[in-house]
């Protein structure tokens, strides 16, 4: 990725940031939880953007958004399994060991005035919160433990077949896929995952459409 993409992912995300912030705000009003936005670099590295808690329960919250796909709506969602950073292997978020990440924000169907510059204005999005103890199980029972996974992802990179590659244990209609986009520098292997399949196996629900 350049450095002009990763300036702008990044001006993206602050934009998004603040409009979250907004909804959050209302949305939790009348709510014994409240929010705390992440700054802190090393919790953030850690897969945490988002503290959400009252007296009792404390959520790790890592915001997940489609920010390519503006003004738009897509019915999965990719969860990274491994990426290459000058050439050199690295585990994906969804099993690094080193995020303490316990629910997932996907952020989908974000609607804004002007796709070439958010900072015009965002409109509406969906926020569908996945527990991440919840899908790891889910994708367990599956038989998607993540020693198979591996061993997928370690198959693909060995094919070095690119895009949609359908797997025994999913259904590839309802429920997905494993994704490999290989002419990205980071060459990311994707698990991509039906947000319905999730929300119907009680993984996680939708909170809003703003």
């Amino acid at each position: 990725m350049s450095q002009s993409s990763f300036d702008n992912d990044l001006l993206k995300e602050q934009i998004l940031g603040s409009s979250l912030d907004e909804f959050y705000q209302k949305y939790f009003e009348h709510s014994s939880f409240k929010t705390t936005r992440i700054t802190d670099k090393n919790l953030q590295n850690k897969g945490v953007d988002l503290i959400l808690e009252n007296d009792f329960r404390k959520f790790f919250v890592d915001e997940k958004a489609q920010l390519d796909y503006l003004n738009g709506s897509l019915p999965t969602f990719a969860f990274e399994l491994s990426y290459l950073k000058y050439d050199v292997w690295h585990q994906g978020w969804l099993f690094d060991e080193n995020k303490i990440t316990t629910v997932y924000y996907l952020i989908t169907d974000i609607m804004v005035n002007d796709v070439t510059d958010i900072s015009k204005g965002v409109l509406s999005f969906k926020i569908t919160g996945i527990y991440r103890d919840k899908l790891l199980r889910l994708l367990e029972d599956a038989g998607l433990t993540r020693a198979r996974l591996s061993e997928i992802e370690k198959e693909v990179r060995a094919s070095n077949k690119n895009g949609k590659i359908e797997i025994d244990e999913l259904n590839s209609l309802s429920q997905g896929n494993v994704y490999f986009t290989s002419g990205k520098n980071e060459k990311p292997i994707n698990l991509v995952l039906k947000i319905k399949y999730l929300t119907d196996n009680n993984v996680g629900s939708t909170l809003i459409l703003r």
